[in-house]
């Protein structure tokens, strides 16, 4: 996954590894250090993850969704602006099967099939019918098609 200055990749053995700029700790290593070669970020195992502007997202293979990096609009999903230089769990769940970010926003679907979003709504892009950003994850309109999500996907 590439974002605008940095890239994160996934190894088969399921190790996260961040290269590029870091300028929001957006490497999730506790540090806000560029780095010019791949490191190895924390010990967890990984599924997939995604890049914004200077947030990441990612999810374990046990189900959880976590968060790190900028978090001026809420694209980290903890309630709060303030950025996390560290890996932190959005919420509980163990349901989280696709996630995706956007600049200064981040959408992901659930194993139930239904697709939530948080963060940056200046131009409705949480698809919650305002223009209000969202500091938490915000369930989607699932009536509006009365059909499950499979996966989220941000063009930048």
């Amino acid at each position: 996954m590439a974002a605008r200055y940095y890239t994160l990749a996934i190894r088969q053995d399921g190790t996260l590894w961040a290269w590029g700029l870091n300028e929001g700790g957006q490497f999730g290593d506790g540090t806000k250090v560029n780095q010019r070669v791949p490191v190895q970020v924390g010990t967890a195992t990984w599924t997939s993850v995604a890049a914004g502007v200077g947030h990441t997202v990612a999810l374990r293979t046990d189900g959880t969704l976590w968060a790190w990096g900028s978090n001026y609009d809420g694209q980290l999903g903890d309630g709060t602006n303030t950025a996390h230089m560290t890996s932190m769990q959005v919420g509980t769940d163990t349901n989280w099967a696709s996630v995706a970010a956007g600049g200064f926003h981040t959408v992901a679907v659930r194993t139930d099939g239904t697709l939530w979003a948080w963060g940056q709504n200046e131009n409705g892009q949480l698809g919650d019918g305002t223009k209000v950003n969202r500091h938490v994850p915000v369930q989607w309109a699932r009536t509006r098609t009365g059909r499950a999500w499979r996966r989220a996907v941000l063009i930048p």
